[in-house]
Parts: C-alpha cells; structure tokens; sequence
C-alpha cells in the first residue's frame, strides 16, 4: 500500500533532491536499529517481543490478549532473517520507517513534495517513531497501520475514488487486527469528515459501503475465531478498566501531557527549519493546535483522535498508558507544516540533513553510554543472558536426549527467549495458564517431550515444574559477556522431559 502513495507523490521538478531526502528516513531506520543494540543489551525486559515471536509461529487467527497481525509479522521476519536481537530490532525500525513514509505521503495532499519529506523526518525524531517503537507490539505495529489508513481516507474523502475506498477498508481491518484500540481511529475519522463539509458528502456516499466490506473481509477469520473462543480478548481489554470518573479524568491529563512531551521533538525540528522569526513560527504552529483554521480537515485529523480517546478514557474508567497514543498524531506535523505556509513563514529543507546527522550522532553516543552503564551495573534488563541461557538449554537437550528442543515451558520470559533464540524448531508451552497456549496439549509434550526452565531463585516455578516433569533438574549457570566485560553468572534449574517411547 505504502509504495502507490510513493508513487502519488512524484511531481515534476525537484525530483532528484526530494528523492535524497526521503533517504534520510532508511538511514534514520538503520540508525535506531544499531543504537537499540547498542543500549538494550537484550530485547524488552517485559518479554513483548518475544511474546510476539512464540505466538506468530503458531499462526492462529487470535490470541488470548491480542488479535494476530503483528504476532504474523513477527512470525514471517523470522522465517527469513536469524533470530537474533539487532535483526528483530531492524523489523521494528523498518515498521516505523514505513509509518513514517504513510506521514509523508499523507502530508502530500496538502504540501508540495519537498514539505512532505519534511513531516516524515519531523516525527521520525519524536520518541514515539524512534526508542518507543523499537518494541515491536501491538502499539508499535499501529505506527505502521494508522498513518497509511489516514492517507486512504484523506484520498477518498477528496475524490471519491474505488481503490482508495477499498484500500481504506483494508488498512482499517489490518489496523483492528493489530489492536481493538484501532476503533478509536474508526470513531475519529467519521467525526474528522462529519466536521468537514467537504468530506462528509463522501462519507455519507453508496461507496463507503466498499469501505465497511472490505474491512469486513479481513476481520472474517479473526471474529469467527473470537466468537468460536468465548470473546477471550475482549475480556483481557475489560480488565484494563476499573476506578473512578474522577481518577480516569487525572489518567487522561497524564496521558496528555506525556503526548505533549513525545511531540516536543518534532516541535522543534520544524522549528529550526524555518529560516527567520522561529520563535513566531513556534508560537503560530502552538495557537493552530487550540484555535483551528476555519474549515481545515486536517486539523480534525489531529484532533479528534485525542478527543475520542479522551471520551472512552472517561466513560470506560480506563486505566490508560500514555504509549496508547504512539500512532494518533500521523496529521500533526502536516498541519504544523501547513499552518506556517499559510503564514508566510519560510522553511528551508536543506538544514534537514545537518539536523538529522547531529541527532544521529547523540542517538548513538547515548546509546553507548547506556549499553556500557547497563552492563557495568549489571541491571535486570541489559546483563540477563537470555540468549546464552537458550544456547546452553540446547546444548543439554542435545547431549541428554538429541536434536532441538520441541517444547519449552517454565519461567515465562526465560522460555519464550529459548524458544527465540532456537533455530526456529521449538514452541512455547505455559503449562500454569494452559488457555494462554491451547496449541500445545499434554499428548503433544508426551510424543515430543518438553524442557521446562527456572529461574534458580524462584521456588515457585520450580515446585510447578517438579510436579509435572517428577525429574531432577540440572543445575545451569550462565554468564554474559558485553562491552568487553563478563557480567556475573545467573544460575537457573532445567527440568528434561523425554519423548515417551
């Protein structure tokens, strides 16, 4: 989808320079990608991403918290790259980057090419495209999804057209299918036209039913199998609710405000762009975000999303997180760029690359300093040897038994990781909360086998993984070795269950 709004974006002129521009964002993608690795040490501490890995490759039409589709992405990646930390951090970069080329060509049906590029490489500086989306998740996966859905939109809003009707539909089912919280772009983008005069004849048109059908067919599967499973999602979303009016109203002035500070990057990107008077500029681009232009679509574009989610905030007493909004201001920087046109301000796009190489340069120093503190300091996240773990559970399997592990289960986190960073042959077995994994029975674990691993400290997961495996476990220390230091050893017990014969 994202190459026909390429494609609409070419115009005479410029074309050579605009094109050496828009390779900023590739550069800026391989940047975050190294500097992730650089910093992180491992993936996420929460365990997100390997989540994401150990559900795609049963490739189901749901799971027990999320619909399927970033868990698919996940599980394709791996299906042609190696199972390793920087390139699952090149997926994540690569998602924002093509989010960020959705901005571009969105802001492309209000500015000409050059100012485009611009809004592109504005919000590929905000926390929310660069260190908030190196975790791939159901978030991060929307940065990809919403901006794209907001070019269709915007497309057939101005001409009516079939395909843009019908790519509508598709990019709003995939974004459902990345995360339900997608229902809030449904809402915002039905109160951006109903706002617009303009727009609201095409919304109210016979082909927004192509639109509502071709969602329809992409969430097919996956609502057959919500139905088929008890509605097992939305129950995980209802326990994200709960409290006060009043503490939900408090929820969503937090979450404003760390909206605010995700965007005062890009603020001040475009800021230092504009040739003379940048601190008018900055005032006319904040006055427009409170006092609108008349009749301006885009600016429901950036508003109502934030409106909607304030209002379902509220009425659900939702317990929000501010990363909820990583994919909502997809029309904020085309806005701000249009404001300051309409002005008069003159912007000089050949500074980009001098901002964007200074910017590079501190992601990477920072990213440095940090990946050395972490692993000086032996912290929880950075110096846990998940990948050294899932190196020496294989080597024991293989010793012990022969072959690749088939089915790995125990301490959630450690388990998922050696089912990672295996060669692509082992599953993920949660045998204390059997519905999470329904793919995997006690039939497949007595034909198979299983490895169940925990944590040495964790008398818990070890009384569980003794009950089931009635196996002694072997004792396995693990050490890290990072930034030219060997990290202090982490001990954990492996629990081996054979094949039944």
């Amino acid at each position: 989808m994202f190459l026909v709004g390429i494609i609409h974006m070419k115009e005479k002129g410029d074309v050579g320079r605009n094109l050496q521009m828009l390779w900023l964002l590739p550069i800026h993608a391989l940047v975050w990608t190294f500097a992730a690795w650089l910093s992180w040490g491992n993936l996420d501490r929460q365990g997100d991403m390997v989540e994401n890995y150990v559900w795609g490759i049963e490739w189901q039409a749901g799971y027990s918290k999320h619909p399927p589709l970033f868990a698919w992405i996940t599980a394709a990646w791996f299906r042609v790259f190696p199972h390793t930390d920087i390139a699952y951090f090149l997926l994540s970069a690569l998602n924002a980057m093509v989010g960020l080329l959705g901005i571009v060509a969105l802001a492309k049906r209000f500015l000409p090419t050059r100012l485009a590029i611009l809004a592109g490489l504005a919000m590929a500086v905000s926390p929310l495209y660069s260190n908030l989306a190196i975790k791939f998740n159901a978030n991060a996966v929307l940065l990809l999804l919403w901006p794209w859905t907001a070019y269709f939109f915007v497309c057939f809003m101005q001409n009516r057209r079939v395909d843009c009707a019908i790519a509508l539909g598709v990019l709003f089912g995939a974004s459902m299918l990345g995360k339900y919280f997608s229902v809030v772009l449904l809402v915002a983008l039905c109160v951006a036209a109903l706002m617009h005069p303009a727009w609201r004849a095409a919304l109210l048109s016979r082909r927004s039913w192509l639109v509502a059908g071709a969602a329809a067919v992409v969430m097919l599967p996956h609502l057959y199998w919500l139905v088929s499973n008890d509605f097992l999602t939305l129950r995980y979303a209802q326990n994200r609710t709960g409290g006060t009016v009043s503490e939900a109203i408090v929820r969503f002035c937090i979450y404003t405000i760390a909206q605010l500070g995700y965007l005062l990057p890009s603020f001040c990107f475009i800021a230092l762009l504009t040739r003379t008077h940048w601190w008018q500029a900055a005032l006319a681009m904040a006055r427009s975000c409170v006092v609108p232009p008349e009749r301006s679509g885009l600016w429901w574009l950036v508003a109502s999303p934030l409106i909607v989610v304030g209002a379902a905030a509220v009425a659900a007493k939702t317990q929000m997180a501010s990363v909820w909004g990583m994919a909502q201001w997809f029309a904020i920087v085309p806005f701000w760029l249009v404001v300051l046109r309409r002005g008069g301000f003159e912007i000089t796009p050949a500074r980009a690359p001098r901002v964007m190489l200074a910017y590079w340069l501190i992601v990477l120093l920072v990213a440095s300093i940090v990946g050395w503190l972490a692993a000086k300091r032996n912290t929880e996240g950075g110096a846990e040897p998940r990948a050294e773990l899932a190196a020496a559970a294989s080597n024991l399997w293989r010793q012990r038994i022969g072959g690749d592990i088939p089915i790995v289960g125990g301490a959630i986190n450690e388990a998922r990781s050696i089912a990672f960073y295996s060669r692509g042959h082992t599953r993920f077995w949660d045998f204390r909360h059997s519905y999470e994994t329904p793919w995997v029975s006690a039939a497949d674990v007595a034909r198979e086998g299983a490895l169940l691993v925990c944590r040495d400290s964790d008398p818990d997961c070890i009384a569980a993984a003794s009950s089931i495996s009635s196996a002694s476990p072997s004792l396995c220390e693990v050490k890290k070795q990072a930034w030219g230091m060997t990290l202090p050893a982490r001990k954990y017990q492996l629990f081996l269950m054979p094949p039944h014969a």
